[in-house]
Order: structure tokens, then sequence, then C-alpha cells
């Protein structure tokens, strides 16, 4: 069975990211509490990062996935939803896999797309185990 799941450098420098984010905005928000005379930019560095952070927390949080392969079957698995999407092979109508060469290497897509509408992809720099 193959296991495909984000990687672990993918989601760290998404959690850098996010925590680096919340930081900023935290720090101007009490800055803006603790003291009378306020710039402008303090208030920029309060409500851009912080709604911007949160809202990436709860996309990479809510779309994370594992997708196994194996026996004919395609699971696609969301832990944090409680969620698992079961296809056979047979169910597969079209699958594409996109190539672009960017200056340092090649970024591979696959995009499987199934009877019922529904899309899987997988890339091989954000997930393990690419097919």
């Amino acid at each position: 069975m193959i296991v495909a799941k984000p990687k672990i450098n993918t989601l760290l420098s998404i959690g850098i990211f996010i925590c680096l984010c919340l930081s900023i905005s935290g720090y101007m928000l009490l800055e803006l509490l603790s003291t009378d005379r306020v710039i402008w930019y303090q208030y920029a560095l309060t409500v851009v990062p912080g709604p911007l952070a949160l809202g990436l927390l709860f996309k990479t949080t809510l779309s994370y996935k594992r997708v196994e392969m194996g026996k004919n079957c395609i699971n696609n698995r969301f832990p944090v939803r409680f969620k698992v999407n079961s296809f056979q092979l047979k169910d597969v109508e079209q699958w594409t896999e996109q190539r672009v060469k960017t200056a340092g290497s090649t970024f591979k897509e696959l995009v499987v797309r199934f009877s019922n509408g529904k899309k899987l992809t997988l890339s091989l720099q954000e997930h393990t185990n690419y097919v």
C-alpha cells in the first residue's frame, strides 16, 4: 500500500509563517492597547497578518489529507474532519500529470478525476511517496 501525505518540511514552513504572523499581530495589538500615540503602520500590522495567519491555519488544518492507494482502491482520509473518501480504480475517469520545468528542478503534479466529480491532486514537492 502506498501512503502519500504532506511533507514535514512543507508543514513546518507553513507553521513558522503562521507563528510569525500571529506574533507580529499580537505584539502590535499589545502596543495599540498600551500606548496613547498610535502610528498608522501599527494598525496595518495588527489587521493584516492576524486574519491572514488564522485563515491559513484553518485551511491547512482542514485540508490535511492522507492518500492511501492499494488493492484497486484509493482512500482519501481527512483525519481532522473524520472523513474518508473511498474510490475504486474503475471510478477514475481521467488522470493527468503536469510537468513544469523551473530554474532548479521540475514541478510535477498529478490530477485524478473520479466519476462522481471529485478531484484528487498530489504534487512531488508537497507530498511524500509521490506516485
